[in-house]
């Protein structure tokens, strides 16, 4: 009877590892084509698994506090209050991957994850770098986040779909995608270095109705 626990323990173990190789492999894979669509804002460098939550959490953990990881996986400004599981969502995007392309949930919060990091090596922090990450993630998979900034999410789609057919099915090495995230980029950037602008282009937009006499 032990021996028969010490091999399932030892069989979960394994699968937990191949797990984890395969989660890997995935996200270095997007790293690198997320690397291409930004490389006019500048050089992500390579991928390193330290820099993402890669552990398992359980399902019934509530982050009421957000932490402060470096890809806010469980900040309050992240898509929502439950960790994200990012191993998890590289796994499931993967295997939807044959039937949905990237047009899933799981590849939203993947890119998310991603591109957030991405941006802050190219100088982006804080809410300006999440902000990003959201925006990449929408414009990617057609999916919205329940947190982060109308506004800022806005801008992503003044430049990839207003008035024009709303496709998904982009590449990254196309030179129209890196032209727009960069234009994308360059406003975040702008934003982060002056508070004033900023607060001027994101102040909502409030309609005065005139008083009748």
């Amino acid at each position: 009877m032990a021996m028969e626990l010490e091999e399932l323990i030892k069989e979960q173990e394994r699968k937990d590892l191949e797990n984890l190789t395969t989660a890997l492999r995935i996200a270095e894979r997007e790293w690198n084509n997320i690397g291409t669509s930004l490389e006019l804002c500048g050089d992500i460098g390579v991928f390193h698994k330290e820099d993402f939550m890669v552990g398992i959490i359980e399902e019934d953990v509530i982050v009421r506090e957000p932490l402060n990881s470096p890809t806010k996986s469980v900040s309050g400004y992240a898509p929502t209050y439950y960790p994200m599981y990012f191993l998890r969502n590289l796994l499931v995007m993967e295997d939807k991957m044959a039937e949905h392309g990237y047009k899933s949930v799981e590849a939203m919060y993947v890119f998310i994850e991603l591109a957030t990091k991405a941006v802050s090596r190219l100088g982006l922090d804080g809410n300006f770098s999440m902000g990003f990450g959201s925006g990449y993630g929408y414009v990617r998979t057609g999916w919205v986040a329940e947190k982060g900034w109308a506004t800022e999410r806005e801008i992503f789609y003044n430049e990839f779909f207003r008035g024009k057919k709303v496709n998904y099915d982009w590449d990254f090495f196309w030179g129209s995608v890196k032209k727009k995230f960069l234009i994308n980029f360059n406003t975040f950037k702008n934003w982060k270095n002056d508070p004033d602008l900023y607060e001027r282009e994101t102040r909502p937009k409030v309609k005065v109705k005139p008083f009748l006499v």
